[in-house]
């Protein structure tokens, strides 16, 4: 088995996403930190976002209880944030003061892939035939889409930068937060105890696989530079076992360096953090 990873931090004072790599339990995976959108900083001046990746990167790497399954480990993380954020002084009944996490992990066994994902943290399994088999999907983009249109509008009736446009759009932002693991919106780590209900797991053998792809937002490729006719999984996992994940994510951040205000290509900040982990097999 053959391992490439990178992680870089975008436009924030922390690095908020997280690699998790624990190689004795043959497990792997990427953490998105979600900071609140209330202001808050820990004594050490960490940010809730930073904490709660953190936490769950500590626990995958180091606390894992031997015979418990990933969705039982999970959820351990979910309860240690509740209790982070009790400690804390977090008003736990408004959302908007909650931090926590997104995730994607899988744990490699004899017979297969068991995988775990919440947020919108992806995963895709690419097989020896070129098959992209995304084993995930984007929990949060049905509200992200309604942000992104009204950011487009803004551009379309001639605003010209993030700081003229994000106030069109933060209201839109600010009500996603409250669909944090609810039916009509999004799963997320935050110390919610219905967070373990929109976790997204499971199992795959392991019969013709050639390599796994785990990857935080901040790798995602922008949607107006896929091809028409291209399923935008098979491009994004095409362009990284090309490239190479070094110079895809190189690529990338020259692309959003080209589009600071994030005009051509519409995107709530010009970089956001980033970490991928590419597993062959």
């Amino acid at each position: 088995m053959k391992l490439n990873h990178y992680i870089i931090k975008g436009d924030g004072r922390l690095n908020e996403d997280a690699l998790i790599i624990n190689e004795k339990q043959s497990l792997y995976g990427v953490a998105d930190g979600v900071s609140s959108l209330v202001p808050f900083t820990s004594e050490e001046n960490l940010t809730g976002g930073f904490i709660a990746s953190d936490t769950a990167k500590d626990h995958l790497e180091s606390h894992m209880s031997s015979g418990l399954d990933l969705f039982s480990e999970v959820s351990n993380i979910n309860r240690i944030l509740y209790t982070k954020m009790k400690e804390y002084e977090i008003d736990r009944s408004r959302k908007e003061q909650l931090w926590g996490t997104a995730l994607a992990a899988v744990k490699i066994t004899e017979n297969g892939i068991e995988y775990i994902q919440t947020g919108d943290c992806m995963i895709l399994a690419v097989y020896q035939n070129g098959e992209v088999r995304p084993l995930t999907r984007l929990q949060v983009e049905h509200l992200e889409e309604a942000a992104i249109e009204k950011w487009k509008q803004c551009i379309l009736e001639g605003l010209k930068t993030k700081a003229e446009i994000m106030p069109h759009v933060k209201e839109q932002l600010i009500a996603n937060r409250q669909q944090s693991n609810t039916v009509n919106g999004y799963g997320v780590l935050n110390g919610e105890p219905e967070a373990s209900d929109y976790f997204e797991y499971g199992k795959i053998n392991k019969v013709g696989l050639s390599r796994l792809i785990m990857l935080t937002d901040g790798l995602f490729l922008p949607a107006e530079k896929v091809p028409d006719g291209i399923p935008y999984w098979n491009h994004v996992a095409a362009s990284i076992l090309e490239k190479g994940l070094d110079q895809y994510t190189k690529d990338l951040i020259a692309l959003e360096e080209s589009d600071p205000e994030c005009i051509k290509y519409p995107r709530f900040k010009k970089s956001d953090d980033k970490a991928g982990i590419v597993i062959e097999l």
